[in-house]
């Protein structure tokens, strides 16, 4: 009894909190129990305890991933955006073997804009993921994120720059320096984006994500003239898989 009751001393503390012998088991006879005599109930005992048993997610499927990717963003329509260069993060949680919930963060440089013109997307979604099949070494998916989506422009006088550095004195706050010789446009508006992916298990902490296709629109305004509601995005990146290490 004291053997058995030392060897696995997890389980024996778990019968003392339930005011039990240390020895107890609940999956099986006690240490006196005749039934141990019992050849074809200890036959069954042992096909009862070692039978498989399913488990969700199955063994090897990451619990939690978080996806590192570097993103280009072609718009699309008329007087659209040149590309966007940039890259993000992504975060998804299980809630079910062929389910996840995912939480995706992004921003990228707007391309192609005229001189001392900058701008910049930032992106803030979240949605569910379909993995058909999550296990194996390549696994797919598709996915739908709702959101938002904010963009920025800004313009800078060259001439307006010069005068403001030599007027001013040099205990000036930058920001306030800053926007003496500045425009600012942006616009923010809800965002829907679908697409599907394909990735390629590389160990069992790393996967990494060989293609990811999306399109997006926004109900965001026009920037100078330029649209930028509807976008194709690709993306690639690792993914840190998390609880299978």
């Amino acid at each position: 009894m004291l053997v058995c009751g030392g060897l696995n001393p997890a389980r024996s503390l778990a019968s003392v909190l339930a005011f039990r012998p240390a020895w107890y088991r609940d999956n099986r006879p006690g240490v006196d129990s005749s039934q141990l005599q019992d050849l074809e109930f200890m036959e069954s005992l042992r096909e009862r305890n070692t039978v498989l048993v399913e488990v969700s997610p199955p063994p090897g499927v990451a619990p939690f991933e978080f996806n590192l990717t570097a993103t280009i963003k072609t718009y699309l329509g008329d007087a659209h955006a040149e590309p966007c260069v940039g890259g993000g993060g992504t975060a998804a949680l299980r809630v079910a073997s062929q389910w996840q919930f995912v939480v995706d963060v992004s921003g990228c440089k707007l391309l192609g804009l005229a001189n001392n013109l900058s701008g910049d997307s930032l992106s803030y979604l979240g949605g569910a993921r379909w993995i058909p099949n999550p296990v194996g070494r390549w696994t797919s998916h598709a996915e739908l994120l709702i959101g938002g989506t904010k963009l920025t422009q800004e313009l800078v006088y060259p001439e307006l720059e010069k005068a403001a550095k030599a007027s001013t004195a040099n205990s000036t706050a930058a920001y306030v320096l800053h926007a003496m010789y500045t425009k600012d446009w942006e616009t923010n508006g809800f965002t829907i984006q679908a697409g599907t992916g394909l990735d390629v298990k590389l160990n069992n902490a790393l996967s990494y994500r060989v293609a990811n296709l999306e399109y997006s629109h926004s109900w965001t305004k026009e920037l100078n003239g330029i649209k930028y509601q509807n976008g194709l995005q690709f993306t690639t990146g690792l993914v840190l898989r998390m609880g299978t290490w």
